[in-house]
């Protein structure tokens, strides 16, 4: 077998390094105490913030009668008010940290933090 590179092989490559840098990109302009709180509705992606201190909004979504208030203020985030039955979305508190997560399924809502320093609380083997 002939193991010389071909014009079409350096051409791969280098669209192959091309994409792997792009994709890198936003890794390296997001600092790693940066938060982004992201909302879904119906697993689709409704609202995503970039958390910082001084930052306030209230986001109001609503299905099938049952109303669902969340609440950001700097870099927290809860579920304020709902008519859901459960209230496990309320209960759950505040969020504050990478990785943490509140739900209310009767709405199929559900709010995320996102971040370079997610902690993880057990791993399972």
């Amino acid at each position: 077998m002939d193991n010389k590179w071909r014009r079409g092989d350096f051409a791969i490559c280098t669209v192959v390094l091309c994409l792997a840098i792009l994709a890198a990109v936003p890794f390296f302009f997001l600092s790693a105490d940066a938060l982004l709180c992201e909302i879904r509705q119906d697993n689709q992606v409704v609202h995503t913030i970039r958390l910082k201190e001084g930052y306030r909004d209230t986001i109001t979504l609503e299905r099938d009668g049952v109303t669902n208030v969340i609440e950001i203020e700097g870099k927290r985030v809860r579920f304020a008010q709902s008519n859901c039955p459960d209230q496990v979305c309320v209960r759950t508190g505040t969020l504050t940290r990478a990785g943490q997560m509140a739900v209310c399924l009767p709405t199929r809502v559900t709010v995320r933090i996102l971040g370079a320093d997610a902690q993880v609380d057990a791993i399972a083997g």
